[in-house]
């Protein structure tokens, strides 16, 4: 209920919504309003509750002014499951008039539209989404299955099918499966979803993502980015997405600029928080990137991106213990990932020390033998060894691989 009351508010333009990531974190707080509003940066806060019996629904919600914990709207709700559409509807209209925003016409419509009339599909479908966000490729699978399942129970759900294509596409971003084997599975999910619905941003976004990390269709991606962004400005992945692939292109400014508005929506991403930290150290603001990472890994120091990303500009600066150091920690939190071995190695053989960056190369060489390596990151081993030919006939691999690594680089991501 959470992701969808502010997946439908965000659709309004004169409301800057705060993304579910901020404000799950919130889940059974005892934090005063107050402070919660100061920490998320809003002047108004919607809380409730759902319980559900059966095929009957209770919501209560109210709005609440965040400075002066003032109750401007507050609204029960008792009606049957397939009421939920009308019932999410209902509350982001009464919202909009309590705050005095106009809602347009054709925002109006856009929330009276239902995703499905079909209750078992829209709640395998949030079940999707909750799995999708673990992160893990157990989670990830798992979600696959309930989108596939929600489609099963409403073959035309737009949304299941930008579920479906978000999943796959993390899987190859994350780097757990071939891109060859995921993206393509991603994009007929995407078409499919914006042939049921082209006004759906989510849907531009999922097909964004296959454009820009595998098949490297530079404009495509630019323009589905920028239509997501025209359809819904709130939705924070497309402004974090697109500066993604602005700062693949150099576009540092602009970049920083798209991850500054994706952290106005969603300003207790740690993931995104990283990603300024990738733009910071692309445009070789080595001590900015520094201190931006150190400010989300002291946010969560389990929070493994933060943690191994740490360990580039220090590299980059000489500072070679302190990137060894960083690096090791990202190691042991990933349970020896891949990326986390590879960076291992590059430290390792910039800071002189062959054998230990020699014995990371073995480790891998080995690992590829019984599961999915990415080819870029043995040929960054070898690269930070100086062995230009075994350099290139990875870099070779990765480029036919359509490795996601391979596609991001920038030309200034190096050690030399």
């Amino acid at each position: 209920m959470t992701e969808e009351l502010i997946s439908t508010l965000s659709r309004i333009a004169g409301l800057r919504v705060i993304a579910r990531t901020s404000v799950i974190r919130y889940k059974a707080t005892t934090k005063p309003i107050i402070e919660i509003g100061k920490e998320l940066g809003v002047n108004t806060i919607l809380e409730g509750s759902v319980r559900k019996s059966g095929n009957k629904i209770r919501i209560t919600a109210q709005l609440i002014d965040a400075s002066s914990e003032e109750h401007l709207w507050a609204q029960d709700y008792d009606r049957d499951l397939e009421d939920i559409f009308t019932i999410q509807s209902d509350i982001a209209k009464r919202i909009a008039k309590a705050l005095k925003v106009r809602v347009m016409q054709s925002e109006s419509l856009r929330l009276e539209k239902k995703a499905t009339g079909i209750p078992e599909a829209y709640s395998l479908y949030l079940k999707g989404r909750h799995s999708s966000s673990t992160r893990t490729e157990a989670g990830l699978n798992a979600a696959i299955r309930y989108f596939e399942n929600a489609l099963k129970a409403d073959p035309k759900f737009a949304l299941a099918y930008t579920g479906l294509a978000d999943a796959y596409s993390i899987l190859a971003l994350l780097e757990l499966v071939p891109p060859r084997e995921a993206f393509p599975k991603a994009k007929i999910a995407a078409e499919k979803a914006l042939a049921l619905d082209d006004r759906l941003a989510e849907a531009h976004v999922s097909l964004a993502l296959v454009k820009f990390q595998y098949e490297w269709d530079w404009y495509g991606a630019e323009k589905e980015f920028i239509r997501a962004l025209e359809l819904n400005p709130g939705y924070a992945p497309a402004h974090q997405y697109y500066g993604d692939y602005l700062k693949a292109l150099g576009r540092f400014d602009d970049a920083l600029t798209e991850m500054g508005q994706a952290q106005s929506l969603d300003p207790l991403s740690l993931a995104i928080d990283t990603g300024v930290g990738h733009v910071l150290y692309l445009s070789r603001q080595y001590d900015r990137a520094i201190e931006q990472y150190r400010k989300t890994v002291e946010s969560d120091p389990a929070f493994i991106p933060a943690r191994l990303w740490f360990g580039r500009p220090y590299m980059q600066k000489g500072l070679f213990r302190e990137a060894i150091d960083q690096l090791k920690e990202a190691v042991k939190l990933s349970n020896e990932s891949t990326v986390s071995l590879a960076m291992l190695g590059q430290a390792y053989a910039s800071a002189g020390q062959v054998n230990e960056a020699k014995e990371i190369l073995v480790r891998l060489l080995e690992r590829s033998k019984k599961q999915y390596v990415p080819s870029y990151w043995i040929a960054l081993v070898h690269m930070s060894m100086g062995d230009k030919d075994e350099t290139f006939a990875w870099l070779e691999r990765a480029y036919h691989g359509r490795a996601g690594s391979f596609g991001q680089t920038s030309s200034q991501d190096s050690t030399s």
